[in-house]
Order: structure tokens, then C-alpha cells, then sequence
């Protein structure tokens, strides 16, 4: 059947025929916006996901970098409070092992008035009496002369000379003079006053 324009009008049986395939066709557009929809879902919630993760990698790691610097200053500390004690631990250590300067067990006779006979002066004595008794000879008494600041005279026991002697040189070269002399004077029974041995290399006697 032909309709007015020449367009043929379709048989009932052909509308019937084509209704499946624009239901179809409305399904799958259908199917299409829905996929699109949920695909738009599954990325924003894909996207939320990662966000996460990276949020508690950031966080994770802040929190690595705290511990990290917390157990840095501990070890720091600790090495600062160990190196203090040790010098602490140390310097008492020193202490226990700093040796007693000796102490002269002589008369020393000072004839500048109204003056203390110094720590060195002291010292050398000490050190001089354990040094003649060495050589085989001991110290009875020692004069500091007036005015005569780093000079001495020592005296030995059963001995008329006494020996002048300084605090700038050894105390255990001068006693080997001391005894060297002694056993020339003997040797050549010279009565001498006194022996100089201030000088090193030289003595001299009177």
C-alpha cells in the first residue's frame, strides 16, 4: 500500500518485527550509560584509594623520620655523657695516681729573714738526699746563703767542706760530682772549705 509522496506504509507484521531491535537497541545504550556511570564511580573511588596510600606512605615516612631523628639525638647524648664521664672517670684516676712529691728529712736553714723556703728548693733537697745516699754518702744540713737565690751550700756528714750547689742543674749530676770530688780530695789529702760544682763540667775548690 502506497501512501501520498510515494513512501510505501509498513505492514503491522514489519512494526512488530523491528520492536525487538529498538528495545535492544535502548538496552544497550542503556548498558552503555551505565557502564560509563560506574566505570566514573570505580576511577573516583580508585583514585580516592591511592590517594590514601599515598597519604599513609607520606605519613609513614614522617614517622620514620621522627624516630630516626629521636634515636640520633639519643645516640648523641649518650656519646656527649659518655665522653664526659670517661674525662670525669679520668681526671679522678689522675688523681689517684699523681705521686707525693718527697719531703726533705734535713735541716734546711735559711739565712734570708723573714722568708718561706720554696716548693722547688724542697723538692731538690729531697731529691738530692736520696741521690748522695746513692754515691754513698748522706746530707746533714743545707744552707740557703743570703741573697743568693738558686745557690746552696750542702753539707755532708763527716765531712769539713760543703758544697755549693744550685737548684738550676740536677740534683743527681751534682751528687755524682759531690761524690767524685769527695774521692779526689781524698786521694790527694787536700783540706778544703768548700767545692763549687755550680758549673757543669767544672768544680772547683778552696
Amino acid at each position: 500500500m502506497k501512501l501520498p509522496g510515494g513512501r510505501k506504509k509498513k505492514s503491522l507484521e514489519q512494526d512488530v518485527a523491528q520492536q525487538p531491535r529498538r528495545r535492544q537497541k535502548r538496552e544497550n545504550e542503556s548498558y552503555r550509560i551505565g557502564r560509563t556511570i560506574a566505570g566514573d564511580a570505580f576511577a573516583d573511588e580508585r583514585k580516592a584509594k591511592l590517594e590514601r596510600m599515598k597519604e599513609r606512605k607520606r605519613s609513614k615516612r614522617k614517622n620514620v623520620g621522627v624516630v630516626l631523628g629521636v634515636v640520633l639525638i639519643i645516640v648523641l647524648a649518650g656519646v656527649v655523657v659518655g665522653h664526659y664521664v670517661a674525662e670525669i672517670a679520668a681526671e679522678n684516676q689522675a688523681r689517684k695516681e699523681v705521686v707525693k712529691q718527697p719531703e726533705p728529712t734535713v735541716d734546711i736553714k735559711d739565712e734570708n729573714a723573714n722568708t718561706e723556703i720554696s716548693s722547688r728548693v724542697r723538692l731538690f733537697v729531697a731529691r738530692l738526699e736520696d741521690d748522695a745516699r746513692s754515691e754513698g754518702y748522706e746530707i746533714d744540713h743545707v744552707i740557703l746563703p743570703l741573697n743568693k737565690v738558686r745557690e746552696m751550700h750542702v753539707f755532708v756528714k763527716d765531712r769539713k767542706e760543703y758544697y755549693k750547689m744550685t737548684v738550676d742543674r740536677g740534683s743527681a749530676v751534682q751528687a755524682e760530682d759531690m761524690g767524685r770530688m769527695i774521692r779526689y780530695l781524698d786521694k790527694k789529702k787536700v783540706r778544703a772549705t768548700y767545692v763549687d760544682l755550680r758549673v757543669e763540667g767544672k768544680a772547683y775548690y778552696k
